[in-house]
């Protein structure tokens, strides 16, 4: 659903392994900053002028240490403010029903600093974070995510929400890959992964390897991943792309289907004076944290006809509902 204004705060589901890197960087060559489940680089962390400051401590903290920090230096306000931001970004996770124990840790979402946050600011609308910041995610679970929020973004059309997804046999080779370590940066953050990390390592072959990930009911990128994600594809206020739009001819697609796709994006998210054109030339990034080969059909390379066989069976309800074949 194309708007008029610049979107001053972006939702970008991508699913796992699906270019989450192709269109990050279209995003930050349109000015965007970037908090979640994307490496961020020192050009592309959120920009918090004195004012937002103000107004995330104001949030979060009580009043007995809003007095403490008017009597603190400026270093000790930045450190501070980085703290309530912080806590306000994983108070809207949880918000969003994110399963952040799983991929983070208990310790970590139970910080006193966190449930101060979400305790505090349960009542709040999403135009009181940070503006000019795209929120990566790699789901979002309409049946877990706070029913305020889907009023208010039902009403307003605010937060732009976009949603990136690629051909699930691509993202199990890529997911394969990653998570053996062979991409540039090894492994991310996430720390469930990491178990999945030591399975394929231990074993010898490629083929032995996706084997056990087209098998294993708890490997990432399952088919109900892909059906839980459905009312995304289908909402007419969410902007859908996917790797095989995005990735032009570099990573086997078309220069046509990448400018489109651009061109759309630009459009749903108010950007005028952006050219699609030169935006295209910036998506396809070797350099990019996760990346390994990015191109379209490489499963088509790789798999076995056994291979074939348990994807067809394991995504067979999905590949047609996403166009795939």
């Amino acid at each position: 659903m194309p708007k008029n204004s610049r979107a001053e705060r972006i939702i970008l589901i991508s699913m796992m392994k699906s270019g989450t890197h192709l269109i990050t960087e279209l995003l930050a060559a349109l000015g965007y900053r970037m908090h979640g489940h994307v490496r961020v680089r020192p050009e592309t962390a959120p920009v918090l002028d004195p004012q937002t400051r103000r107004r995330m401590a104001e949030m979060v903290y009580d009043d007995e240490r809003l007095a403490e920090l008017k009597a603190q230096d400026e270093a000790s306000f930045l450190d501070a403010t980085d703290q309530a931001w912080e806590a306000l970004a994983w108070a809207w996770k949880l918000r969003w029903g994110m399963p952040l124990v799983n991929q983070y840790s208990t310790e970590l979402v139970n910080r006193r600093l966190v449930a101060q946050a979400l305790e505090r600011t349960s009542g709040t609308p999403f135009t009181q974070t940070p503006s000019n910041v795209c929120w990566v995610l790699h789901e979002f679970d309409i049946r877990k995510i706070d029913g305020a929020f889907l009023s208010d973004w039902s009403r307003t059309g605010e937060p732009r929400i976009v949603f990136n997804y690629r051909d699930p046999r691509d993202v199990a080779l890529s997911m394969v890959n990653f998570a053996s370590g062979h991409t540039r940066g090894g492994l991310s953050a996430i720390n469930n992964l990491q178990a999945f990390g030591s399975i394929l390592r231990a074993k010898p072959t490629l083929e032995e390897r996706l084997t056990y990930a087209l098998t294993d009911g708890s490997f990432p990128a399952q088919a109900h991943d892909y059906m839980r994600m459905m009312w995304l594809l289908h909402h007419p206020n969410v902007y859908s792309t996917s790797f095989e739009q995005l990735v032009g001819p570099d990573g086997g697609g078309s220069a046509e289907a990448q400018l489109r796709a651009t061109a759309g994006l630009i459009e749903f998210l108010g950007a005028a004076d952006a050219s699609p054109e030169d935006v295209a030339t910036k998506l396809f990034n070797r350099d990019a944290f996760t990346f390994f080969k990015g191109q379209v059909g490489a499963w088509k390379e790789v798999y076995t006809a056994e291979h074939r066989r348990i994807a067809q069976q394991r995504f067979a309800e999905v590949l047609p509902l996403y166009g795939y074949v």
